[in-house]
């Protein structure tokens, strides 16, 4: 079947076009004319005979294509009509207006569009999603925390070369301090075996361009660990953590950390701060253990040994007398580039409170005796006696210094003069 109107090819019994909606076939004469014209009453007209059977509709283009080749249909004459009797006109409501036929399957071909674009977005999502999964499921928070782990496996590793580069560094760090206890490579081996790490937080910034990276490193005191592995400590340090921070870089789909920037990170993670090796260093001049009462034995015997035996006196006895309840504290340390201060307080006796007790007591004790009874070794190691009397009874008393220090361009911090001065001012010599 073909459409009259537009042509369209339609499945046989279809009653309107698929294509423009006009009506086909048997439908075409139902309440409409040849034209399409709604009909209006007419006269009766007389029973004409049967037409031909009309021959099957074509295509308008068909029939355009065969009008020089096929014969207009013959058409038999009509018997004249009868007047037509006088009709009285209908009102315009009683025939109601033919309504144009509804195009069928409109909605049903959106729908079936809407469908297929939902479809069509759901495989390029699909494929998004896949792309995504190989390219991009691992974020780049993952990506840091996996790199920055593997970097600082390689510096705690003693046999890398990272690790090596991080214990030349610690043997350089300990080597200007005052009291450097020379230690075995395998000493500070032990120490880097010693030391763990986490990969903490990765933040990445809003614009996406650059990360922070923090660790968490665990470990020993690099000093004290080292004098406690050479013999030189009772104590290996308690544990401390100190925190590594790093700046990561996107570059296109990769995240690069700075190298240097890296290895002064570690360093400065794993290694003693400024503040420690000052300290360590002003602990070199106070500390309060076997290695400063020996220190100060030391120094009794080989200045004032021969004093010492007049008195009848020991430098231990001494050294015991005047070092009871003796202490130190160190403060607050600033750094400031190259320079820096610290604040300490020492708990001593006075020597010079002790020398004027002394004095007194001596001179009452001499004018209370007479002097030609006695030798002059009785005499002195009588003295001696009330040395050590007045010194037992002396309290300790605590002063206070601010400390300056300078760094070398190698990195070392020194004491200045003027602050060695004020330490043994402090400390009685």
């Amino acid at each position: 079947m073909f459409c009259t109107n537009c042509g369209a090819n339609l499945p046989e019994g279809t009653r309107f076009c698929t294509r423009c909606g006009m009506p086909v076939g048997d439908a075409a004469g139902d309440g409409a004319g040849q034209g399409g014209a709604p009909m209006t009453s007419a006269a009766p007209v007389p029973e004409a005979a049967p037409a031909p059977a009309a021959a099957p509709a074509r295509p308008a283009s068909w029939a355009a294509g065969q009008a020089s080749t096929v014969p207009p249909a013959q058409v038999p004459p009509q018997p004249a009509a009868t007047p037509p009797a006088q009709v009285p006109p209908q009102p315009a409501t009683d025939a109601p207006a033919p309504q144009p036929p509804k195009k069928r399957g409109g909605k049903a071909k959106v729908a079936a569009i809407v469908v297929g674009i939902i479809a069509l977005v759901a495989v390029i999502g699909a494929g998004g999603y896949l792309v995504y999964q190989n390219f991009f499921a691992t974020g780049p928070e993952e990506v840091i925390r996996e790199d920055l782990d593997e970097h600082l496996a390689a510096y705690s590793d003693p046999s890398t070369g990272d690790g090596d580069r991080l214990l030349s560094e610690a043997d350089d760090v300990l080597s200007g301090l005052a009291a450097y206890p020379y230690p075995s490579s395998s000493a500070y081996e032990a120490w880097l075996e010693d030391t763990s790490y986490t990969v903490d937080d990765v933040v990445v910034s809003d614009d996406g361009a650059t990360a922070t990276a923090t660790a968490t490193i665990t470990h020993a005191p690099l000093i004290s660990f080292i004098e406690h592995h050479e013999g030189e400590a009772d104590d290996p340090g308690e544990p401390q953590e100190t925190t590594l921070e790093l700046t990561y870089t996107r570059d296109g789909s990769t995240w690069k950390a700075d190298g240097d920037e890296l290895q002064d990170a570690v360093f400065a993670a794993y290694l003693p701060s400024d503040e420690e090796l000052i300290v360590s260093d002003v602990d070199t001049y106070f500390k309060a253990d076997d290695d400063m009462r020996n220190g100060f034995i030391m120094g009794l015997e080989s200045g004032s040994s021969s004093e010492l035996d007049q008195l009848g006196i020991t430098a231990d006895e001494f050294a015991d007398a005047y070092l009871d309840g003796y202490a130190y504290e160190v403060g607050d340390v600033t750094v400031d580039g190259d320079t820096a201060s610290v604040e300490v307080s020492v708990t001593i006796k006075s020597y010079a409170d002790i020398m004027a007790a002394f004095q007194d007591e001596f001179d009452a004790w001499a004018a209370s005796i007479d002097t030609t009874t006695m030798t002059e070794d009785e005499a002195y190691r009588q003295a001696g006696a009330m040395m050590l009397d007045v010194i037992a009874a002396g309290e300790p008393k605590t002063t206070e210094a601010t400390l300056t220090f300078t760094q070398d361009s190698g990195g070392v911090w020194w004491m200045d003069s003027s602050s060695e001065h004020a330490i043994e001012g402090m400390l009685g010599y």
